[in-house]
Order: structure tokens, then sequence, then C-alpha cells
């Protein structure tokens, strides 16, 4: 059985198009596409509700009701 040829790690790179694109094609390869959300960050520990969706008195924020 004839072995395919193993490009250098450097053709890679330059086929690419650069280190930064390389890097990125190699890291979704390996870790999957980014997870998209909602985005609206962690939830409250008391209430369960995003902390964005909190209101802000006094500088405390304090859960939706």
């Amino acid at each position: 059985m004839i072995m395919p040829r193993k490009i250098p790690l450097r053709e890679q790179i330059r086929d690419a198009g650069g280190f930064y694109n390389w890097f990125n094609a190699t890291l979704i390869r390996l870790a999957g596409p980014p997870q998209l959300g909602e985005g609206k960050g962690t939830p409250c520990s008391r209430c369960g509700e995003y902390k964005a969706d909190h209101v802000e008195r006094d500088g405390l924020l304090h859960c939706p009701v």
C-alpha cells in the first residue's frame, strides 16, 4: 500500500493563508464550531434569571419581580 505524502507543517500554514488562519481552522476541526446563544451571561444563584435582566439600584443588583 502506498502511503500518502505527509505535508510539512510550514507548507500547511502557508497554504492556509498564514498561522492565524491555520490555527483557527485546526481549532474548529478539533473543538467544533462556536456555541452561539443569547449571550445574556450567567444566571443568578438566587432566582435563576440572567443577571442582565436584574435591576440595578444603589449599585446593587435586585432580582426581577
